[in-house]
C-alpha cells in the first residue's frame, strides 16, 4: 500500500513579508558567520533537531525551513531533519503515513491520546539525542517541530527529562509551532505528581527554555488548543517564554515566526560561543 501524503499547507511566496517585527528583520539582516562551508556534524555548532508535520518528510521540512530562513542564519547551526516511520493513521482510514503518532476520533484535544503510538517515535528521537550528546554539550541541542512534529518534541522532552526513567542532562531548548497536547497526554502524567491534594512539578529545573507559537487564523489546529497547552505547561513551572500568536497565519510556518524562533535559539543555545563573535554581528575581518 502506498504511503499516504496528507494535505500540507506551504507558504505562498508573497506571504509573511510583514515589517511588523523590525527586531526580527534586523536579526536576519545582521546575522553572519565565517566562510567555512559546513552543513552537519560540526560539533562546535549548536544542533537543531526539527520534526516535520504529519504526512511530510524530513526533506520536505528542510526545504520549507530553507525557504524561510536566510542561509547565513541556517549555517550557524547543525540541522537534523528526521522522517517519521510510516504507520497506519486512523484519521486517514488506516492508510500508512509519515506521522509521529496516531490520532483517533478527531483532532480535538479532548480525544484520547494514542500513547502506544507515541512511544516508538519518542524512543527513536531520544536515541538521536543520545548519539548527539555523546560528542556535544547537551545544552547546545534543541528539539522541536511543526504541528505533530512539535507535539512529538514535547513528548520526547518530557521523557528525556523524566527523573523516574532517566538521569539525563538538560537540553538547551525546545520549540513547537502550531502544536498542542491532548488533555490526557502522558506528558501531564510525567510532569504532575499528586500530593496532599495539590499538583506539583516533578523536576521543573530540568525542562529547557520553551518556544511555543501558533497562527492566529489556523482553522485546522486551533490556536486555543496551543494556548491551553502553553498555559498548562506554565502551571507546571515549565519555562515557556510566552505563547506567540502570529496574525494572518494559518496552519503554516511564517517568516516572522521563524525569525523569532531563530533569535530564541540563538540566545538559548549560545551561538556566540560557537562562532567566537556575537551571532547578530558580522565576524571581524582578519
Amino acid at each position: 500500500m502506498p504511503i499516504l501524503r496528507l494535505g500540507l499547507r506551504r507558504p505562498h511566496p508573497h506571504h509573511h513579508f510583514s515589517s511588523s517585527s523590525s527586531s526580527s528583520a534586523l536579526f536576519f539582516a545582521q546575522a553572519a558567520m565565517s566562510t567555512a562551508a559546513t552543513t552537519n556534524n560540526n560539533n562546535n555548532k549548536p544542533l537543531i533537531i526539527f520534526c516535520h508535520g504529519s504526512g511530510d518528510t524530513g526533506a520536505g521540512a528542510q526545504q520549507w525551513i530553507q525557504s524561510l530562513v536566510p542561509p547565513q542564519v541556517m549555517e550557524q547551526f547543525d540541522w537534523h531533519f528526521p522522517t517519521a516511520t510510516p504507520m497506519p493513521y486512523s484519521l486517514a482510514g488506516g492508510a500508512p503515513a509519515h506521522v509521529w503518532f496516531d490520532r483517533a476520533g478527531g483532532f480535538e484535544p479532548t480525544h484520547p491520546e494514542q500513547t502506544a503510538s507515541v512511544e516508538p517515535s519518542a524512543a527513536r528521537l531520544m536515541d538521536i539525542i543520545e548519539t548527539q550528546v555523546n560528542h556535544r554539550a547537551p545544552s547546545r541541542v534543541a528539539i522541536g517541530g511543526f504541528s505533530t512534529g512539535g507535539g512529538i518534541a514535547l513528548q520526547t522532552t518530557a521523557r528525556w527529562h523524566d527523573p523516574s526513567r532517566n538521569n539525563k542532562p538538560r537540553l538547551g531548548a525546545i520549540f513547537a509551532m502550531s502544536s498542542y497536547l491532548n488533555n490526557d497526554s502522558k506528558v501531564w502524567t510525567i510532569l504532575e505528581a499528586e500530593g496532599n491534594g495539590t499538583t506539583t512539578t516533578t523536576n521543573p529545573t530540568q525542562w529547557p527554555p520553551t518556544f511555543l507559537a501558533h497562527g492566529a487564523d489556523d482553522d485546522f489546529i486551533l490556536p486555543e488548543w496551543g494556548q491551553s497547552t502553553a498555559e498548562r505547561l506554565g502551571q507546571q513551572n515549565v519555562p515557556v517564554e510566552r505563547f506567540r500568536v502570529y496574525p494572518e497565519t494559518h496552519h503554516e510556518m511564517a517568516r516572522t515566526e521563524l525569525s523569532d524562533l531563530m533569535e530564541f535559539l540563538d540566545q538559548s543555545l549560545n551561538v556566540e560561543a560557537a562562532t567566537g563573535a556575537p551571532a547578530n554581528e558580522p565576524p571581524q575581518e582578519l
